[in-house]
């Protein structure tokens, strides 16, 4: 373990002309002094801490690293990223003294310490956790691929170096990507292209830096560098106890989101719901309550919000093996209430989600409830959450009992002599003498005059721009109305996109009055098939009549065209009564010449379907039998009329016969 201390010697983080200086102290887990330093810039602190790989940092004001939380923020993210934070004179959300708190771990001193004796204090108060964990927020991540070395300048061998990078670049862009979607990693990607590949490549992944590294590791080769680097957009202070307590979160999306956060030992619940909740917010919400280690729906397939939010945290998504339904939600909410535990449920949205946390806790209950029973056997001195988390980590109720004992005896080993006395202050107290309080004294106020004189001037300059704006204000008028007119302009803007978008609804619930009417005919349709009072016949499109139904005697087919390609029809086995919609004489003469008999809009159908029209059984049987009996009636006449026009035939011939030989007799 190695802890950094912290305080500020003189400038300003405010300041850009007198930058501040700070007094650093380093100590180990048996109070060594491993470094220190009594004026070492902001950039020497993040290099030093970089240089032993410190695991905590305190200091006694955060706020004298930068001026606000966004950049405090963006230094953070250049610390250590595992190194812990700690603000060591904020309690509970309110401000201690420093002396005060040093007394907590045995550090007693008479007259104000100086910098570098408080660097060193607020050391010994990190390492005992004394103060408030002060932590960066964001949930994004950035990857930076670029060159590893420069491909020199001219010549054809610097050309194919610099396409040799260019492709790998390319190769590993691919690589990373390929990786972040099969992790379900959301990100945006910026390219610098180059002739045969890349020149570089930025993708900041929502996500934060422990996932990533999950699926993405950091590497510096011969052609290429890959960097990865949190990004956060502000800071937090989170109480130690809320920071290290893990809880379930379950999560019930939609227009309004609910979020439920229960403890391992169901012993504090908390529900809270918003139409105005992001990802970020989300998160955010549940960090200030505890360290989320498990995400819980209650819907089977998980939706497609929650698993973003379980990808960017890198936690396990549970989900039941089918959605719950409205009783067990009830029945789950009841068994909670049951053991005294007061829940406030405003909405169903939460109701939903709390539902979906308490199924999650109830899966790995058993378990839960028998390391706490032997841990209270054995009479361990142990965070009893912090055992229940390995349950949920997939170790064995064994394993977790042994990890127990195994953080009870530490507690034992250290707890024998670590306690920091006046003595240890005293190796520090002779490392700056009297003449050096002396002189840092005199140039802290020198700058602070310094810095007086430009804040007066300042100062005067904000008058003069006061009193400029309201001069200005007087002649605001024009940019009123301008405002106004704006404002008027937009407002008819969307009542005319209000109006579209009604007649566009009106339009809609049109159709789906159609659909539904069309659908109750459908059914209606189906019964009478299925009843035998109606008949399913082909409709003709082209007249190549694969298919027909048979209907008595006859092939029946149904066709909506006026005109039919008559030399397309084929021959069936039965005869062929084709219904047509509308028709003319020449057409029916035409087809009962080819022995086709028709029903020309007589028959109408009662709905159509794609190549299927539906008729009234009855209706079509005496129709189809009539249109067979005259199409019989008709190729009997016509056989007939073919008998006496051949008999004629012969009698002719019969006649020739007779006068040619009479004929040939008076010759001879």
């Amino acid at each position: 373990m190695k802890v950094m201390g912290i305080d500020i010697v003189k400038g300003s983080p405010l300041s850009q002309s007198n930058p501040p200086l700070y007094a650093t102290v380093i100590i180990n887990e048996n109070l060594d002094v491993l470094y220190e330093s009594i004026e070492v810039p902001l950039k020497g602190l993040i290099r030093i801490a970089w240089e032993f790989k410190v695991d905590k940092i305190g200091i006694d004001n955060i706020f004298e690293l930068a001026p606000t939380k966004k950049y405090l923020g963006k230094i953070f993210e250049l610390f250590p990223q595992n190194a812990l934070i700690y603000q060591v004179t904020l309690e509970n959300g309110r401000y201690a003294d420093l002396l005060k708190q040093a007394e907590k771990v045995g550090i007693s001193v008479s007259s104000k310490p100086k910098p570098l004796q408080t660097a060193y204090i607020c050391a010994v108060l990190a390492l005992n956790n004394v103060g408030t964990i002060v932590r960066g927020v964001g949930t994004k991540t950035k990857i930076l691929v670029s060159r590893a070395r420069s491909p020199g300048s001219g010549g054809s061998r610097a050309n194919i170096f610099a396409r040799g990078m260019r492709t790998a670049i390319l190769r590993a862009v691919k690589e990373i990507r390929k990786r972040l979607d099969e992790a379900q990693i959301f990100y945006d990607i910026i390219l610098k292209r180059g002739r045969g590949g890349l020149e570089g490549a930025v993708l900041v992944a929502y996500a934060d830096i422990t996932t990533v590294k999950r699926f993405v590791k950091p590497f510096h080769g011969n052609d290429i560098r890959i960097l990865i680097k949190p990004e956060f957009t502000t800071v937090q202070f989170v109480d130690k106890e809320q920071a290290k307590k893990p809880v379930i979160v379950g999560i019930d999306p939609g227009i309004e989101t609910g979020i439920a956060v229960v403890d391992l030992s169901l012993k504090q619940c908390y529900t809270f719901s918003s139409k105005e909740f992001d990802k970020l917010s989300i998160i955010n919400k549940v960090y200030a309550i505890g360290t989320p280690i498990l995400i819980a729906t209650d819907k089977n397939p998980p939706p497609d919000s929650v698993k973003k939010i379980a990808s960017i945290l890198g936690l396990q998504l549970y989900a039941p093996q089918k959605s719950l339904a409205v009783e067990d939600k009830e029945e789950l909410i009841n068994w909670i209430l049951k053991r005294g535990l007061t829940i406030e449920i405003r909405t169903t949205h939460e109701r939903d989600a709390l539902a979906a946390a308490l199924r999650a806790y109830k899966a790995f209950e058993k378990k839960l409830i028998e390391v706490e029973r032997k841990i209270s056997e054995l009479g361990l001195d142990v965070d009893v959450d912090d055992i229940k988390l390995q349950i949920l980590k997939g170790k064995t109720v064994n394993e977790a009992i042994e990890y127990a004992i195994e953080e009870h005896l530490k507690n034992i080993y250290y707890s024998t002599d670590t306690t920091p006395g006046t003595t240890l202050l005293r190796n520090i107290t002779n490392t700056i003498d009297y003449n050096d309080k002396v002189k840092l004294l005199e140039e802290k106020l020198s700058e602070l005059i310094k810095e007086r004189e430009l804040l007066k001037k300042r100062i005067a300059e904000l008058e003069d721009r006061l009193q400029d704006l309201e001069f200005e204000r007087r002649f605001e008028f024009r940019n009123t109305v301008d405002i106004e007119v704006i404002r008027d302009r937009t407002i008819n803007e969307l009542r005319e996109q209000i109006k579209q978008l009604r007649t566009y609804i009106s339009t809609l619930e049109d159709k789906l009055r159609e659909y539904i009417k069309e659908r109750e005919n459908v059914s209606e349709f189906l019964k009478g098939i299925a009843s035998g009072e109606l008949v399913l016949i082909p409709v003709a499109k082209d007249m190549e009549f694969y298919e027909a139904v048979r209907i008595g005697e006859a092939n029946v087919i149904f066709t909506l065209k006026n005109f039919i390609e008559l030399d397309k029809l084929k021959k069936m086995e039965r005869p062929l009564i084709l219904i047509l919609s509308e028709c003319s004489e020449e057409m029916n003469s035409k087809l009962l010449e080819l022995g086709v008999g028709t029903i020309c809009g007589k028959l109408q159908p009662l709905a159509i379907f794609k190549d299927i029209a539906i008729f009234n059984k009855n209706e079509v049987v005496d129709v189809v039998a009539k249109a067979l009996h005259e199409l019989i009636e008709y190729m009997h006449k016509k056989r007939e009329k073919e008998s006496i026009n051949l008999k004629r035939m012969r009698e002719i011939i019969e006649d020739y016969r007779r006068n040619l030989y009479k004929e040939l007799l008076q010759k001879s």
